[in-house]
């Protein structure tokens, strides 16, 4: 898991300071969007998705058919736990909400079709946890942690709209205490996961 984030960090780093020098092929954006969360592995409650929220800077280089895009990304992921029968008595539900600083490399390959460009992208990325639920412990969550996400999207004019399903290899913490939510169990064996609708301007 190390040698991921590690990879991640560098793959971002390289891109940014090598080919940040703006050319005919490279273009800087604004992006922001709605995020739909869920969390695995919890048994003891119903786990709805949740709408969040993205925002944050872009920057795309062109290399023929491909196009190598990091984004710097703040990202707001929560979901909603609803008791049902396997809840423990006393066990209470609730909003359960992380917010992050998140670095995605998107490794796009389309279509250049003139007037469009439709693609499909994988995205390694990296998250790093800046806000928390009030009854979470911050040494109970991994304040550094990564995952994957695989999409589409399509350039029209300056405008990238984009669809990505992402899931986080990290495990959401590693605390050994109970939340009034989670169990310690529940809580080690979870990870972060959901669907992003984002719309992108570029200059």
């Amino acid at each position: 898991m190390k040698l991921f984030l590690k990879g991640c960090v560098a793959v971002a780093v390289a891109t940014l300071f090598i080919f940040a020098p703006k050319s005919a092929n490279a273009q800087f954006g604004v992006k922001g969007g709605v995020y739909l969360s869920n969390f695995s592995e919890v048994k003891s409650f119903n786990v709805k998705n949740n709408v969040g929220f993205q925002a944050g800077v872009a920057y795309k280089l062109k290399l023929w058919n491909a196009a190598i895009q990091p984004e710097l990304l703040y990202v707001s992921r929560s979901a909603n736990l609803e008791v049902c029968d396997k809840t423990p008595i006393g066990a209470e539900g609730g909003k359960y909400s992380l917010s992050y600083l998140q670095l995605p490399v998107s490794l796009q390959y389309g279509v250049n079709l003139v007037v469009a460009r439709p693609f499909v992208q994988v995205v390694p990325y990296l998250n790093y946890a800046l806000g928390k639920s009030a009854d979470v412990k911050w040494n109970d969550i991994n304040r550094l942690s990564g995952g994957i996400g695989l999409g589409a999207g399509v350039d029209v004019w300056k405008l990238q709209f984009n669809i990505r399903y992402n899931w986080d290899i990290s495990k959401i913490g590693d605390g050994k205490e109970a939340t009034s939510k989670l169990s310690y169990k529940e809580w080690q064996a979870s990870k972060a996961k959901g669907f992003e609708f984002s719309l992108a301007l570029f200059f």
